[in-house]
């Protein structure tokens, strides 16, 4: 299993840190260390700076399943509590008793991200790399793939689309396409003031 895999099973599912963080518990930035800005103002890179969304396992159902990585969901739903597969795969069945949670991803210049659920880290690393202002790609640990994103600022709305590469049929590569919607695409995040 991909160490990112790994990390996102562990953090998931017994609230601990993942992918190289130092464990702490902390409160998730402020304004005051918003992104460096233009004369104008405005941040040099819209996407950096703090960002929230609600988790919902009916949005992380819908994702994997229009992104056809259905067989990716029981690793990710341990997130919601939800332990036993269904049969039935109508997404109100599957995510029965799901909890929700939220999460903020504080987008730092140079690639690193911190990313907390509720004031819990579970994700300090230097992680992505931003080729333009609409192209977002995560980096893959040694040995997985890089996955591109497409991204769009509008307002205070950030939204995310994983692009599937062609040939993405190896168990890597799916779980890291996997890993990138459960991150990034399961719906829009509003940004934090």
């Amino acid at each position: 299993m991909p160490k990112r895999a790994i990390g996102l099973l562990i953090a998931i599912t017994i609230g601990t840190v993942a992918c190289g963080s130092s464990g702490s518990t902390l409160q998730p930035p402020s304004t005051s260390q918003a992104p460096a800005s233009s004369a104008s103002g405005a941040p040099t890179e819209p996407i950096l700076g703090t960002w929230r969304m609600e988790y919902t396992c009916e949005a992380l159902v819908r994702a994997y399943k229009q992104y056809g990585l259905a067989d990716q969901l029981p690793v990710a739903l341990a997130a919601f509590d939800v332990r036993k597969s269904s049969t039935d795969q109508r997404v109100g069945r599957i995510c029965a008793g799901a909890k929700h949670f939220q999460r903020t991803h504080y987008f730092r210049p140079n690639g690193y991200l911190i990313d907390y659920q509720g004031k819990q880290i579970v994700d300090d690393c230097h992680c992505y790399q931003l080729v333009d202002n609409h192209t977002f790609v995560l980096l893959g640990d040694p040995g997985d793939p890089d996955v591109s994103l497409h991204y769009s600022v509008d307002g205070d709305t950030l939204t995310f689309d994983v692009v599937k590469a062609d040939r993405c049929e190896s168990s890597k590569c799916r779980g890291q396409v996997a890993f990138a919607i459960y991150q990034y695409a399961l719906g829009p995040w509003q940004r934090v003031n």
